[in-house]
């Protein structure tokens, strides 16, 4: 078994913050995170400062423009609102989670969820994926061995699950394909979890489409740079 890489927490922590308002066509209640170092390990250059801030300002600008979105459009709808149409807000909200966070990895996936009118609302989950050391974006096939056919891999998993569940979702050419080049996926302790948006492999109903794929059954293939396997 090639896993003789220890297995390491990272030094760090993430601190959750709230971005809040209410109008009268207007609610959002925005949680965001931002990692946080403890100085003793900058001192001792576990992490560069400006590594660390640089993911943080990615996560916070995509934040400012779910915001900025919101409000955007609330003040277009109270333009053109008059009295005795049917008044509503648009409502936007998230929340996160900390999913791994060990070997200098850390997955951060964040679920945004906003009602601008219509039968229902959208939720839409966008994951932070990175290298704390180097600052890099975590790719899927950061995951796997060089030379290992990862695609072919995770797509047997997702389509052995959609073969037990057709009814949830859609076939044909609106059905499961295989998986993208820059596809949407977070770790856990013990997963890979691969995702879909809504509507883009399944209706309405089923929300986000997931797939957990246990690590140990694909461990021989795995780079253990970032994976940990306990």
């Amino acid at each position: 078994m090639d896993n003789n890489i220890e297995c390491k927490i990272n030094n760090s922590c993430v601190g959750e913050y709230l971005l809040k308002k209410e109008t009268e066509f207007l609610k959002y209640e925005i949680t965001y995170p931002k990692i946080l170092i403890y100085p003793k390990y900058i001192y001792h250059n576990d992490y560069n400062k400006e590594i660390i801030q640089s993911i943080n300002t990615i996560i916070y600008n995509d934040i400012i423009k779910f915001k900025d979105n919101l409000e955007k459009e609330s003040l277009n709808y109270k333009k053109i609102y008059e009295k005795g149409d049917v008044k509503f807000k648009y409502e936007g909200y998230s929340n996160f989670d900390v999913t791994y966070d060990k070997n200098n990895f850390i997955s951060i996936p964040v679920e945004f969820y906003e009602f601008t009118g219509g039968a229902h609302g959208m939720t839409y989950l966008e994951s932070y994926n990175y290298d704390l050391n180097t600052g890099k974006q975590v790719l899927l096939n950061d995951l796997f061995k060089k030379g290992v056919d990862y695609k072919k891999i995770i797509n047997a998993y997702i389509q052995s699950y959609i073969e037990k569940n057709k009814e949830l979702f859609f076939e044909g050419n609106e059905g499961f394909k295989g998986i993208k080049d820059n596809q949407e996926f977070y770790m856990t302790d013990d997963n890979l979890v691969v995702y879909f948006e809504i509507y883009e492999i399944a209706p309405y109903y089923v929300s986000i489409p997931k797939f957990n794929i246990p690590l140990k059954e694909i461990e021989q293939y795995l780079n253990l740079k970032y994976i940990c396997i306990q």
